[in-house]
């Protein structure tokens, strides 16, 4: 009688090409993931410095009462879900500059900031 199935070898080898080709994918996505919370915060700090300037037109400062950067937009990003960054605005009656911090404990991105000129310094 001939036995259906499969050995052990056969088995074992088939794990082991999907233990390689997760230990290939996972730092791949570790890193499209990073890059996304990285974007993300760029863009949060662009809506950020948007908010700013409809401030200024309203009376011509950019001085936010306290620096409180909750006044024009999230102090996190992204602004729902876990947050990776938090924002903070450092402003005066003619210029701001936006900064965005990694969390405690976030693998990813450095400290990013954003001034009114509209320059990004990315931290690299």
């Amino acid at each position: 009688m001939l036995a259906k199935g499969y050995t052990l070898i056969e088995l074992m080898v088939v794990v082991a090409i999907i233990g390689v080709i997760s230990a290939i994918a996972f730092p791949s996505y570790q890193s499209y993931t990073c890059d996304t919370y990285i974007g993300q915060a760029v863009g949060d700090m662009k809506v950020c410095a948007l908010g700013l300037e409809r401030f200024y037109s309203n009376g011509f400062t950019y001085a936010v009462p306290a620096n409180d950067i909750t006044v024009i937009c999230p102090a996190v990003s992204p602004s729902e879900g876990t947050a990776k960054f938090n924002l903070s605005l450092a402003s005066s009656d003619t210029t701001f500059t936006i900064t965005a911090t990694k969390v405690t404990g976030s693998s990813c991105g450095n400290t990013m900031t954003l001034d009114a000129t509209g320059t990004l310094d990315d931290g690299a």
